[in-house]
């Protein structure tokens, strides 16, 4: 076996290897030196802000002050109330649908409600057949509704059908309540028109 060419590799130099070798070196230069304005840039930077903080709270007069913590707070409280009140507006809606669209003959043991994904898991039974699939029926024609998924039905015990069901609501189950009340409302006479009628 010839050994001379891994000899000759050894002794002779190229020039790109010069070139690869200190493009290399420059490279990591470059990296560390801006890893450091970088440590430095933040160092300065959390002093700004630690200074600006320090002026914004002595800013002003400690009634001020206080009076600027108490209308923090009352945010922090107007904020999870409006959460609180979005679940309940969900629920009201998603029960009062469920009370006026439920058929005679079919009756719901539980209810999941899910606000985030707008849906309602529901566990029931039915009298036969028939009343299931009206039931179901009536949910897929409804404008409110935009998914029905059952998961399964069977025959129970008490020859009633019982069944899973997945419905998905659509957005504008938020304003069923309002407007069940608007055409109640306008179908509702008032004081001042039964007053006209009978005169």
């Amino acid at each position: 076996m010839d050994f001379s060419a891994i000899f000759q590799l050894r002794t002779k130099k190229y020039w790109w290897l010069d070139v690869i070798f200190y493009f290399v070196i420059s490279m990591l230069i470059a990296t560390v030196l801006c890893y450091i304005i970088f440590i430095v840039k933040n160092v300065m930077q959390r002093k700004e802000i630690a200074e600006t903080e320090f002026q914004l709270a002595s800013v002003g007069t400690t009634e001020q002050r206080s009076n600027e913590k108490e209308v923090l707070s009352y945010q922090k409280k107007i904020s999870d109330f409006s959460k609180l009140f979005k679940n309940h507006e969900f629920a009201s809606n998603a029960f009062v649908f469920m009370e006026k669209q439920t058929m005679p003959n079919v009756w719901f043991k539980q209810f999941n409600l899910d606000r985030e994904n707008a849906e309602i898991q529901l566990t029931g039974e039915s009298d036969d057949m028939e009343s299931f699939s009206r039931q179901v029926a009536g949910f897929e024609k409804n404008e409110y509704v935009s998914d029905v998924d059952l998961l399964n039905s069977n025959l129970g015990q008490s020859a009633r059908v019982e069944f899973n069901l997945n419905l998905g609501l659509d957005q504008k189950i938020f304003n069923y309540i309002s407007d069940s009340q608007n055409v109640s409302s306008e179908t509702e006479p008032t004081e001042e028109t039964t007053e006209q009628v009978q005169e």
